[in-house]
């Protein structure tokens, strides 16, 4: 098999999808607590942006832009090895609990912005998880305004007007 071959991109914003292996069972409130708290744990050993959010039971999706010096491959592995301690410490498992590979993408305008983070807040609602996407409890909807407690706070961008605009 191949292995994946990615731009090391610097100071762009990166939509990321994270799915769980096929074999793990889906993910539940307190597994969505320990990724929270792994993502705030290497947020505070490493430098990077984390602007919208929305965690699955089978995956979870995230916009966020690399520190200087860092590659989202390393910020990657490290969101993904503290959240697996941390799911299977609960749980009493062990073994992986993501995929190896991940989905990015380079966000390129303001409107390409907008539309993965609406994309990210419905989600739950496409699923049938919910009727309304503020009654997801795990998703950065109550950072942009959503009534309810925001359960990890995100880096809100100050974007330009212009839908068009670059990022």
């Amino acid at each position: 098999m191949s292995r994946l071959r990615r731009w090391f991109v610097r100071e762009k914003v990166l939509f990321i999808t994270c799915n769980l292996l096929r074999t793990r069972t889906r993910l539940t409130d307190r597994d969505f607590e320990a990724l929270a708290s792994a993502i705030a744990a290497v947020r505070k050993r490493r430098e990077f942006l984390f602007t919208a959010y929305v965690f699955m039971p089978d995956h979870w999706h995230a916009l966020m832009i690399p520190g200087a010096g860092d590659t989202l491959p390393r910020l990657m592995d490290a969101i993904k090895v503290a959240a697996t301690r941390r799911i299977n410490a609960h749980r009493r498992t062990q073994g992986a609990v993501w995929q190896f590979r991940y989905y990015d993408h380079v966000i390129r305008t303001v409107r390409e912005y907008r539309d993965r983070v609406q994309y990210m807040h419905l989600n739950p609602v496409r699923k049938g998880l919910v009727r309304n996407p503020e009654d997801w409890a795990w998703s950065s909807i109550h950072s942009y305004g959503g009534p309810g407690p925001i359960r990890l706070p995100v880096d809100l961008p100050g974007l330009p007007a212009d839908e068009k605009a670059p990022l």
